[in-house]
């Protein structure tokens, strides 16, 4: 295969005529951790773009990989006899670099390629993969290298191994696609996520008493669609560190995903230890915040430190006199109603691009020019009558916000009395313009972005988890507007004041 031979090729230093010959070069300057890292991004490079993205082939910086194995040596795995699973495998980041580990200790290259093993879908993944190990090892071969091209999510696994490690795959998949019904131990079977499916397939290939150590998105720490995994893993397990890994477009090229380190000990009757939090990044490495008990009820989210750190503002939207919903039209399902220009019984359309922080939300077509408009036969509550803002639903890795909200425009409800929104969007509603105003430019702000991204690890918006926002008591923020200018000083002056209130209130 071609692009495996150019992938592999990189690994040696060729002269400035041969192809990629300057890159393979500049790629011999780098750690063998860094090497071996680029060397199998650039594989994905090859690669479609559509193909990357349903493999989810975004692989693990040497910098996190390290980190959660110095994680998995620190509480225990042995370096000398252990063994070794990743089950999503590509890049061979766990792999090659515990490799190097073992035989720093001591470990003969051989014994190592034996304690290692490693499954990927993906079969010129799979043939760099054991390239890079034996690279790492010294071997001549790969042909020792336990490297199986396979799906394991279709895989009966049998707990064998010391320490299972992965960064599995992200999305949505059908039961059709797993084998057995393993899935509902920690999925509903409406949101059925690879990542929560390979989590329960690393605890159930692990030993008893024996380590998992995952790099998974943060979602599961507090979204209502993973009750059951949360519920799975105090069941299974022993929680014994949760990282937060940041920041995000420093983790996987063209993901915008924050992602935690989970690290478990099976273990059927997991003791009641506090669990240890703390912050992973590539300058400072692991940051201890402090260890913080799980609450028993899985439908309750999952301690968020670096939110206790921030002053609470004891308020939400309701407290604002705000409503937020999600938006309406699908256009994808039911184009027959969108039309180009206005008609009897229509009503104008806002998309998610229409959305400008700072700026009035106006409707415009996909092309930002004249707006779209919706057809109803009947009066819906689905058209907006009341003054609104209008939020990003989802949003993107090249976005510093999360929360990216506009008031409408007063001027759509005086020419055509509503409007209607995209399902990309969520509506924040009141029956004060001054009070959506107001809520808008507060979740524009830093401070509140901050705390609903302690909160969410995905890039799309909850409306759940924005009705249960904390935010700053409206008096405080009314009083703070008055004294700063700046809805960034000020929303932090609000929160300070809240929080100050809060314990006085309490105290007394």
């Amino acid at each position: 295969m071609a692009r495996v031979r150019l992938a592999r090729d990189l690994l040696h230093i060729h002269d400035g005529n041969t192809q990629f010959g300057s890159f393979a070069r500049a790629l011999s300057t780098l750690s063998v951790d860094e090497r071996h890292y680029w060397v199998g991004v650039f594989y994905t490079l090859l690669l479609s773009a559509e193909v990357r993205r349903d493999q989810a082939a975004y692989f693990t910086p040497p910098y996190l990989a390290n980190a959660v194995l110095d994680l998995a040596v620190e509480y225990g795995f042995d370096l000398k006899e252990g063994s070794v699973l990743d089950p999503a495998a590509g890049g061979a980041a766990f792999l090659s670099t515990i490799a190097a580990r073992m035989t720093a200790v001591g470990a003969k290259p051989d014994q190592v390629a034996s304690r290692l093993h490693g499954v990927d879908i993906d079969p010129g993944l799979a043939r760099i993969s054991c390239g890079l190990i034996a690279d790492r090892l010294g071997l001549g071969g790969v042909s020792t290298i336990d490297m199986q091209v396979c799906d394991a999510l279709r895989r009966h696994w049998k707990p064998e191994f010391d320490l299972v490690v992965a960064n599995p795959p992200y999305g949505r998949v059908t039961p059709a696609v797993l084998a057995g019904d393993h899935w509902k131990k920690v999925a509903h079977s409406g949101n059925i996520n690879k990542y929560a499916v390979f989590v329960e397939l690393c605890l159930r290939a692990a030993k008893p008493g024996a380590l998992v150590a995952l790099v998974i998105p943060s979602s599961f720490r507090t979204g209502p669609l993973y009750t059951k995994l949360r519920g799975y893993l105090l069941e299974q397990a022993q929680v014994l560190c949760v990282g937060d890994v940041g920041p995000r477009d420093e983790v996987f090229a063209d993901v915008a995903q924050d992602v935690s380190v989970l690290l478990l000990r099976k273990t059927s009757a997991a003791k009641r230890a506090d669990t240890r939090f703390c912050m992973i990044d590539a300058t400072a490495g692991v940051t201890d915040i402090g260890a913080y008990p799980l609450p028993r009820d899985q439908e309750e989210p999952w301690p968020c430190p670096t939110l206790n750190a921030m002053p609470r503002g004891g308020a939400t939207l309701a407290d604002y006199g705000v409503s937020a919903k999600a938006g309406y039209f699908v256009w994808n399902r039911e184009g027959d109603r969108l039309r180009k220009v206005e008609e009897a019984d229509a009503y104008p359309l806002i998309w998610a691009k229409n959305v400008k922080p700072g700026q009035l939300c106006r409707p415009a077509g996909k092309d930002g020019k004249a707006a779209d408009f919706v057809t109803f036969e009947e009066m819906s509550p689905s058209i907006v009558r009341q003054p609104a803002a209008v939020l990003q639903r989802t949003t993107n890795n090249k976005q510093p916000r999360r929360l990216v909200a506009a008031v409408v425009d007063p001027a759509v409800y005086a020419r055509w009395g509503g409007f209607v929104t995209e399902n990309h969007t969520i509506v924040l509603m009141g029956d004060s313009a001054a009070d959506v105003a107001q809520v808008c430019q507060l979740l524009n702000t830093a401070a509140a972005d901050a705390r609903y991204r302690a909160l969410s690890g995905t890039a799309a918006v909850s409306v759940q988890l924005l009705r249960t926002l904390d935010l700053p008591k409206p008096e405080c923020l009314a009083a703070a507007t008055k004294i700063h200018a700046d809805p960034e000083n000020a929303a932090l002056a609000a929160y300070e004041a809240s929080a100050l209130l809060h314990a006085g209130r309490h105290v007394a």
